[in-house]
């Protein structure tokens, strides 16, 4: 155990390093709270037909905890509407819901993880042209420090 109680020790660095019962051993990510995640995307000026909606990309050096979302087309009804976490190449569905009146959101609520290059998007289908739609999403954010 060397270096254990020397403050200059790699052991020492930011917390990063834990003693597994016979040696020290570097710990993996501590997943803890950084900032609230909170964003309300519009589209005033929705094309007719179907649409999308996404969220800003999660930063390099962050990652996203998705606890609840909600999209809602304000004007008119929709035929169908679908909410996806997007990995930069695939979607993955996390809520679906069919025809809704205007003003009545697909809401879900839960718990997804975006890194890098991640986000949110919002499918509405059978749009009127100039639909106001909304995404909206709540979770938290977490810096990465390896």
């Amino acid at each position: 155990m060397s270096g254990v109680t020397d403050p200059a020790s790699p052991y020492f660095k930011d917390g990063q390093w834990g003693w597994d019962g016979t040696v020290w051993r570097k710990l993996p990510l501590v997943w803890g709270y950084y900032d609230r995640y909170a964003e309300r995307v519009v589209d005033d000026t929705a094309d007719a037909g179907t649409n999308w909606v996404s969220s800003t990309v999660v930063p390099a050096g962050s990652v996203y905890v998705v606890q609840a979302l909600a999209a809602v087309d304000l004007t008119s009804a929709m035929t169908s509407a679908l909410l996806s976490a997007i990995d930069g190449t695939y979607g993955y569905n996390l809520a679906v819901a069919g025809a809704l009146a205007a003003g009545v959101p697909i809401l879900w609520s839960g718990e997804v993880v975006l890194k890098q290059g991640d986000q949110i998007t919002a499918t509405y289908r059978g749009c009127t042209l100039n639909d106001d739609l909304e995404l909206m999403v709540w979770g938290y954010k977490m810096k990465i420090a390896e």
